[in-house]
């Protein structure tokens, strides 16, 4: 991978000499991180952006949270950890106000286009009102909004674009990919078979969603939720986010591969594994691009899509 940086005068200079990177990617999470160590052979001044390409292809667009610089026998090692572009949206918070018709057009005008970043969101829209609270950012303002009703996240692109994920259309193979190590994991502590709430402060806890595929695996662990703050249009779907997020854990597969692989968030794939798994697909949801002494390495976590089996039911 090729790095360029840019100090706070605006001189741009490629670091050489890299000692080792790691370039982190969660879907969950708006900010991409790069951690990057290097010798520095000259005085590098205080660093304030910097863009990372995979065959001349932009892949990190982002700013420098901490630089450090270290003097050893080695000689002069520069470390920086930078956040994407996105972190500008996360770190600035949204005015407080609620939206009548909101569109994600809208949300995107008021609170990412006077930070330089352009569109491609769904054409997303609701005869409803949007409530953004105090000590919202500019970013959740705009994702909750928009993964509320098309139910994948906002990212932002490393030529500062909004899109909303999908799952590819193309399913790989991982037994195309040269598997340094795979680990399987099945974890029941997270899933949740029913939760009760009230729409009502003063109302019981009468209505209940539950999930007939926890109950299915013999698990019982119960949620008690106030939805009455949360506009009618949204109170389902929070509800069945905080089951789906739950599941999200249940089943994962975790590779180490060798080589900087082509891959990307929520593609998906086919996983072969003796007589643990067969032609199962996961789809990823954490990518790692790193590099060390002991060569390159992509690490993925890959989950799998799970029906929750869900019923919305009033006792």
């Amino acid at each position: 991978m090729k790095f360029l940086l840019f100090d706070i005068n605006g001189r741009a200079f490629e670091a050489e000499s890299i000692l080792s990177y790691e370039l982190t990617a969660e879907a969950e999470a708006p900010c991409d991180g790069l951690r990057l160590s290097f010798l520095c052979h000259s005085s590098i001044g205080e660093i304030c952006n910097i863009k990372a390409y995979r065959k001349n292809k932009l892949v990190f667009n982002g700013f420098c949270d901490k630089q450090k610089v270290t003097f050893s026998e080695s000689g002069k090692i520069c470390f920086i950890y930078a956040r994407s572009s996105a972190a500008l949206l996360v770190d600035n918070e949204a005015v407080p106000c609620q939206y009548e018709n909101p569109s994600a057009r809208q949300l995107w005008f008021s609170n990412a286009k006077a930070f330089g970043f352009k569109t491609d969101l769904p054409e997303i829209y609701s005869s409803n009102s949007y409530l953004v609270s105090k000590g919202t950012s500019c970013y959740g303002a705009i994702n909750d909004y928009v993964s509320a009703v098309s139910g994948m996240p906002v990212y932002a692109t490393p030529e500062n674009e909004l899109k909303i994920y999908a799952q590819s259309k193309e399913v790989k193979r991982l037994e195309d990919y040269n598997v340094s190590s795979l680990s399987y994991v099945i974890n029941r502590s997270e899933p949740i078979d029913e939760i009760d709430y009230k729409i009502n402060s003063a109302d019981n806890y009468s209505y209940h969603f539950k999930s007939d595929f926890v109950q299915k695996m013999g698990i019982q662990r119960k949620r008690m939720v106030n939805l009455s703050s949360i506009p009618l249009w949204q109170r389902e779907m929070n509800i069945e986010k905080i089951i789906k997020k739950a599941l999200d854990e249940y089943y994962s597969v975790s590779v180490v591969l060798l080589g900087n692989c082509d891959l990307a968030l929520y593609d998906r794939m086919l996983i072969n594994a003796e007589d643990t798994l067969q032609n199962e697909e996961f789809y990823i949801a954490e990518l790692t691009f790193s590099k060390n002494k002991n060569g390159e390495r992509t690490t993925a976590l890959l989950k799998k899509n799970i029906d929750g089996e869900m019923v919305n039911y009033v006792a």
